[in-house]
């Protein structure tokens, strides 16, 4: 059963004695309302809607203000936001009905936790294309007897959209998988594979009558690499880094060979190191396409982080005249700060000079995991730049799973506890942290308030995704597939996590659908 602290009932009147038996009536109600293919074109005109009731909503600027929210499943969109007073059945429209209601009991609704650099998690390693060294990897150990086969043949659907599900779990609404460096044939195979699986994802989002467990939002990839200064290149395989060359051919990219290949479309940041010869050009291209030669109304955009890199302070203000917005897992892997040469870490406290040349500073992120960065560290870069701070997992294959040998691409990682190592070395290999963890240790770190330390898992990779605003006007079956994502508003999409005060995830709904509840 649900926490005491969270309890649903029916129209006003009726308590269930669960989340689960909620959700089932909901997707009765839903087939009756959309048919069973899940098309909306026979629905009525009655919005069957969810609404949340004495909660604490986060703000933008991270205050927690009581009131309620409701949602329409059917959509997977907050219609309604209501801050410091009360609300009745009284005061829906004669086209809205409200058929759930839950009871927050003074818990706090977040929106949904972002991850933007994620390598994989529970066994499944998102850079895994079948073809490495795999006789150690965690694939083969997972206790889902669905995913037990398939280390040999590389990664799958099914393995992508199995991590989506259970992200769930940790408060993750939406995630971008990202890859360590690779070989041109390991980014031709695994690229086209995150569509299919987030196209898969999106079209039993669609349909509301659909009884799989809903997953996290499957995002672009991150591209971690293989642009990179050698001496900076961490845990990844020293064969595969490269100096700046075609983004084109080096991630396999042919516009002429259709979708069994990737495309620029498929990738959301790219990280790499700005002191390499062309990497101010490379940054412009990707970052300001020329629409003129472009066939594309709104031609694609990537993000361009800067990271495993030796680049000056000088280095880096070039790096953001050019279109660069965000710092790889500060600290690591990047020269040290020091007094008479700050390095990338100096761009947190420009705001001054940066501004009067016309820049902001970049966004940054953290792995908080108690072992990458000190805390003393951590609460010095909030402070600095307490708006541009994202807190990422960077997690590998192992987390969720245990101490041991696992993978990571093409390298053994050691496991044990919290940290993550290249086998035989003190190299630090991605973390085994999930992010409600990381967000946890950062409110302990820096002394922030609670909301303050949930807008670096929400609002903050919104912001530096540009998805905290609607990007393109279009739906799917009355669906809009671009609504906003780490923010709660109207309009916004019904991504969300309930937590108690101490940051413990109660529960998770994506898209208006629940997630995961703890037991």
């Amino acid at each position: 059963s649900y926490p005491a602290s969270a309890t649903i009932t029916k129209p006003f009147h009726r308590t269930v004695s669960s989340i689960s038996s909620a959700i089932d009536s909901n997707f009765t109600q839903a087939e009756q309302k959309c048919g069973s293919n899940g098309s909306l074109e026979n629905a009525t005109s009655v919005r069957q809607l969810t609404r949340l009731m004495n909660a604490r909503i986060l703000q933008r600027d991270g205050t927690l203000l009581p009131g309620s929210m409701t949602i329409d499943p059917s959509t997977g969109l907050i219609v309604d936001i209501n801050i410091g007073q009360a609300v009745g059945e009284e005061q829906l429209s004669s086209n809205d009905e409200i058929v759930q209601v839950v009871d927050c009991q003074g818990q706090i609704l977040s929106p949904g936790f972002i991850d933007i650099q994620l390598n994989g998690a529970y066994g499944v390693d998102f850079s895994n294309d079948g073809n490495g060294d795999t006789s150690n990897s965690a694939t083969t150990k997972r206790n889902s007897s669905d995913h037990q086969d398939q280390q040999t043949q590389g990664l799958d659907t099914k393995d992508i959209l199995y991590v989506a599900q259970r992200l769930g779990e940790t408060g993750v609404t939406s995630f971008c998988p990202t890859m360590v460096s690779s070989s041109r044939q390991t980014y031709r195979r695994i690229l086209p594979k995150m569509r299919i699986a987030r196209k898969q994802q999106q079209e039993k989002h669609h349909v509301s009558n659909n009884n799989d467990r809903v997953g996290a939002n499957i995002l672009g990839m991150h591209l971690e690499g293989p642009f990179f200064a050698p001496s900076k290149r961490g845990a990844h395989d020293l064969q595969h880094i490269k100096g700046i060359a075609s983004v084109e051919d080096v991630y396999g990219i042919n516009k002429n060979e259709g979708d069994e290949v990737p495309q620029l479309e498929d990738i959301e940041i790219i990280t790499l190191a700005p002191e390499l010869p062309g990497a101010f050009d490379a940054i412009q291209s990707l970052t300001k396409p020329d629409s003129s030669t472009s066939s594309a109304t709104n031609p694609h955009t990537i993000v361009i982080s800067c990271g495993h890199t030796e680049a000056t302070y000088k280095d880096g203000i070039q790096a953001l005249s050019h279109g660069a917005t965000l710092l790889t897992h500060l600290y690591n892997a990047m020269n040290s700060f020091h007094h008479r040469k700050p390095g990338l870490v100096g761009l947190l406290s420009s705001q001054a000079k940066l501004g009067t040349m016309g820049l902001k500073r970049p966004f940054f992120s953290m792995i908080v995991d108690g072992i990458h960065v000190h805390e003393s560290a951590v609460s010095m870069a909030y402070q600095s730049h307490p708006h541009g701070c994202v807190l990422v997992t960077d997690a590998m294959t192992a987390m969720g799973l245990g101490d041991g040998d696992h993978m990571l691409g093409s390298m053994k990682v050691c496991i044990k506890g919290d940290r993550a190592t290249l086998a035989g070395t003190d190299t630090l290999a991605g973390s085994v942290v999930s992010m409600d963890t990381c967000v946890k240790r950062f409110h302990q770190f820096t002394g922030c308030s609670i909301g303050e330390a949930l807008l670096c898992a929400t609002l903050h990779p919104a912001m530096v995704l540009k998805r905290h605003v609607a990007q393109q006007k279009r739906s799917e079956g009355g669906r809009l597939l671009d609504a906003p994502i780490g923010i709660l508003e109207v309009k916004a999409k019904a991504d969300f996590v309930m937590l108690n005060d101490e940051l413990d995830v109660l529960g998770t709904w994506v898209g208006g659908q629940l997630a995961f509840q703890k037991k």
